[in-house]
C-alpha cells in the first residue's frame, strides 16, 4: 500500500470511528440520564410517598398517648 492509499484508508477510519464513537457516547449519555432520573424519582418516593405509613402512625399517636397519661 503506498503512502497516499495508506492515509485515504486512515481518514476513513477517523471518520468512521468519530461516527461510531458519537453514536455511542449518544447512548451513553441518555442511559446515564435515565438512570439518574430513575434514582432521583425512587428518592422521591421513599422520601416523600413510601414513609408514611398510616398504619403506623395510628400507632405511634396511640403510644405516646398511653405514656403521656
Amino acid at each position: 500500500m503506498s503512502n497516499a492509499g495508506f492515509y485515504i484508508f486512515a481518514l476513513v477510519a477517523i471518520v468512521i470511528a468519530a461516527l461510531v464513537l458519537k453514536h455511542v457516547i449518544t447512548c451513553l449519555m441518555r442511559s446515564i440520564v435515565i438512570v439518574v432520573l430513575l434514582v432521583i424519582l425512587a428518592l422521591a418516593y421513599y422520601f416523600f410517598i413510601g414513609q408514611y405509613d398510616p398504619e403506623m402512625h395510628d400507632a405511634v399517636e396511640n403510644a405516646l398517648q398511653k405514656y403521656a397519661e
